[in-house]
């Protein structure tokens, strides 16, 4: 199965969740996008199911609210904050204050990671999806994302200055968050193996694959896991795939046996149990749920 078909990225969440007049919303081919709130808010089609997004996301709101869900947490995010969600994670949008403002920023994992050394890239996975902020931290966050938005908006950006203004960002929000500590080599190893199994689950779904690629035993792995996460690597490897089913009872018409069988479960029933766990409801419960949002 490839979760990859799923997968949205920017320019098809504009066609998809956003209605009316778009002739302002300018398409650009930078790796990382940029949008004014103002310019997105009035325009969505609420709420907007569980996505797998192709992108980083990075939200600074300085006016209104939004309610945010990653995953099976959900988020009332009230300005001024900044809210964080991870290339591979899943997310839904379930409320938005139309006026909203702000700044919404996407950025490919491939540049994420090449303008980030490895430890400032674990800091970022690290971070707690919701800060908020005091109003001066707040205007200085805006300030360098205003010089953002119009460096990448001039006629010829400068690559190499936008990407040190967004470096720049980041690590002012590492700073805000408190995740710019050096990382003890558990947690390195737990939120590596975290940050690789949204990259690589579509394909890769044991923990003797993650352990290889970490260089390091299955045990050793698992201690590590369990000490930052409290769950072993198999249960946060089984957390994400009910997440990703999430996206096939929502946008297929597949059964429940059929989702459990494509997401290597031998038992739908056991399937079916873990999913309640984790979401809340039953997949059929859920797929209704999904469907009465529509």
């Amino acid at each position: 199965m490839r979760m990859d078909k799923n997968k949205i990225n920017a320019d098809e969440f504009v066609s998809k969740f956003m209605e009316g007049s778009l002739q302002h919303i300018t398409y650009i081919r930078t790796p990382i996008k940029i949008f004014a709130l103002k310019d997105i808010a009035p325009y969505l089609r609420t709420p907007i199911p569980p996505i797998f997004f192709g992108y980083n996301l990075l939200i600074h709101l300085t006016k209104g609210y939004f309610q945010h869900q990653i995953e099976s947490t959900k988020f009332m995010v009230k300005a001024p904050a900044v809210m964080i969600a991870n290339y591979g994670h899943i997310s839904a949008i379930n409320e938005v204050d139309r006026q909203a403002e702000g700044y919404c920023v996407l950025i490919k994992e491939q540049a994420m990671t090449s303008i980030l050394r490895d430890q400032e890239t674990l800091n970022i996975f690290n971070i707690a999806p919701l800060i908020n902020l005091k109003e001066e931290d707040s205007a200085d966050l805006n300030a360098l994302l205003e010089l953002l938005y119009k460096e990448i908006y001039d006629d010829k950006p400068y690559t190499s200055y936008y990407e040190s203004i967004f470096k720049t960002i980041l690590l002012k929000i590492m700073k805000l968050s408190d995740a710019n500590k050096k990382l003890l080599r558990h947690q390195e190893i737990a939120m590596s193996f975290k940050q690789l199994v949204y990259l690589h689950f579509a394909k890769e779904k044991s923990v003797s694959y993650y352990a290889d690629k970490l260089a390091v035993s299955t045990n050793y792995l698992n201690r590590c896991v369990s000490s930052v996460f409290k769950k072993s690597a198999k249960q946060i490897i089984l957390d994400v795939a009910i997440m990703h089913s999430q996206l096939l009872l929502s946008e297929t018409n597949k059964t429940i046996a059929t989702i459990a069988y494509e997401l290597d479960f031998e038992d739908p029933s056991y399937f079916a149990r873990l999913f309640k766990k984790v979401v809340g409801l039953t997949p059929s419960e859920y797929r209704d749920s999904t469907k009465e949002n529509k």
